[in-house]
């Protein structure tokens, strides 16, 4: 039996029975005069609603449009796929419209090219902030999630924002809100997921930090978005959590299962990209470590030597000098001169050898180190150093032991080198209600200058300012020509406690 046999009742039930959306337009395609079930059901109304309504109120654009040609347009957060078409039986053609709902299945086909692009975008990216970046941007964009952002904790345990795309949490001081709130004992999200490494997503959380008082330093930025829900996945390599994916979702729109498990493969690239990063830093510090360690061998072996060499056999000459008869006491004057310096020169060297290896320093102590210095350049240049500090080693990193004991070598230097003094002082404090405050000052009694105007016996000053910014501290010089200088650089919380680090909370 041929189609034209079967009658309008089959031709009806086979349109009903479709899985795509089949509607029927006016002849001018402004209003539908049939919409099958499943074109009901995409366009989310019955068919009186539908008949009720201008067919213009739905994006599937009959007029002009060129039929059997393919198009997709979007539907609230769904994405159409349609393809009009012109039936021509009289007594004037029938306009019609297939259409069907690909949200799924083109977000699956970005998720699938996000993740091609993932180990590209790593592996060629500048840095791991760059990288994670790029990361971020296609997630969001495959994942049609507000915003998103990668949290990793340093090798230092400092909390950092490495990977960002969407307006929220691209904010600079978000991470120190996080921190914020972490002191106030707000409940936090990427600290549970980061100790139990287990994903969590909550509808409303926009809404319950919002109700939270805790949450305070996070409230001005998050009032100006309109998220609703959070999803927080761990960054896993090798058994450890290295960091946490936070993902945010506008109303409605919460990831489902198979986002969560697109979110996870993601994840697991994130991680093995920071844990790969953190490997290349390792390598690229020991590379340097062991150039430094061999040239710290080679002065001691050679120049430190003949330094000490030169000491014992210019004070022999002295000595013979001084039992020479008639007496040479200019000869002997200029000895003692000689072996002054070379012994300057010894403890110089001496206290370069101690910086070329930062271990020695870390596990002599910050003040230990100060000291050494300060008697190398009393011996060099026979100024009086006064060095006044704890006696126990400060919990310090050894990074940050290695950026202040250079600030305070470079305050030290400049003042020999430039204020003409006759003492020097530096006092080495432990402050703040829980001993967690550093204070380090240089004083020297000389000349002074004005901090202010650029001066090129100074230039060490723009130094010292980025290494104690570094460290989360302020940096200051009080001075004045023909006045004392005092070098002041206070860093606050930088002595660590045990209990530092993600076991207090990250914050969302």
């Amino acid at each position: 039996m041929s189609l034209e046999n079967m009658g309008l009742a089959v031709l009806v039930e086979l349109v009903e029975s479709a899985l795509d959306g089949i509607a029927v337009l006016s002849p001018d395609s402004e209003h539908f005069q049939h919409v099958n079930q499943a074109g009901c059901h995409i366009l989310g109304r019955d068919l009186d609603e539908l008949r009720a309504l201008p067919a213009t109120d739905f994006p599937l654009p009959m007029v002009g449009a060129e039929p059997g040609v393919m198009a997709v347009v979007t539907l609230g957060d769904r994405e159409i796929e349609y393809m009009p078409a012109v039936v021509r039986t009289p007594p004037r053609p029938v306009r019609i419209v297939r259409f069907r709902d690909v949200t799924d299945a083109r977000r699956q086909e970005r998720r699938l090219k996000a993740f091609s692009r993932t180990s590209a975008s790593i592996a060629f990216a500048e840095s791991l902030t760059t990288g994670l970046d790029c990361l971020a941007r296609d997630v969001r964009h495959a994942s049609g999630m507000e915003a998103c952002t990668f949290l990793i904790m340093d090798e230092q345990g400092e909390l950092r924002q490495v990977g960002t795309s969407g307006d929220y949490p691209g904010t600079p001081d978000y991470v120190d809100r996080l921190k914020a709130c972490r002191k106030l004992g707000a409940p936090l999200l990427s600290s549970e997921v980061f100790e139990t490494g287990k994903p969590v997503v909550v509808e409303g959380w926009r809404e319950l930090t919002l109700a939270d008082e805790r949450f305070t330093p996070l409230h001005e930025i998050s009032r100006r978005q309109s998220w609703h829900t959070i999803a927080v996945l761990p960054l896993i390599v090798r058994g450890t959590t290295v960091g946490v994916f936070n993902g945010f979702y506008l109303k409605g729109s919460q990831p489902s299962d198979s986002d969560l498990a697109f979110l996870s493969a993601i994840a697991d690239q994130a991680a093995v990209a920071v844990d790969n990063a953190r490997m290349l830093v390792q390598l690229e510090a020991k590379a340097a470590l062991d150039e430094r360690h061999r040239l710290a061998r080679d002065l001691h072996d050679s120049v430190s030597q003949a330094l000490f060499s030169m000491t014992l056999r210019s004070r022999a000459v002295q000595m013979l000098a001084e039992q020479a008869s008639p007496p040479m006491p200019e000869v002997t004057a200029g000895l003692a001169e000689l072996r002054d310096l070379v012994q300057g020169a010894l403890a110089e060297m001496r206290a370069l050898i101690f910086q070329l290896r930062p271990e020695a320093l870390h596990e002599e102590g910050l003040v230990s180190a100060v000291r050494r210095h300060a008697a190398a350049i009393e011996a060099r240049h026979h100024l009086p150093v006064v060095v006044e500090g704890p006696q126990h080693p400060l919990p310090l990193l050894q990074e940050q032991e290695t950026d202040l004991f250079r600030m305070v070598s470079e305050a030290m230097i400049n003042a020999v080198k430039h204020a003409e003094a006759q003492q020097l002082e530096v006092h080495i404090r432990c402050e703040g209600t829980d001993g967690r405050d550093l204070l380090i000052e240089v004083r020297d009694d000389g000349q002074g200058f004005t901090p202010d105007t650029p001066h090129p016996g100074h230039l060490g000053l723009v130094s010292m300012t980025e290494r104690i910014t570094r460290l989360g501290g302020t940096f200051t010089v009080v001075s004045s020509p023909g006045r004392p200088t005092t070098v002041r650089a206070a860093i606050p919380g930088v002595l660590r406690s045990p209990d530092d680090g993600m076991k207090e909370g990250t914050a969302p």
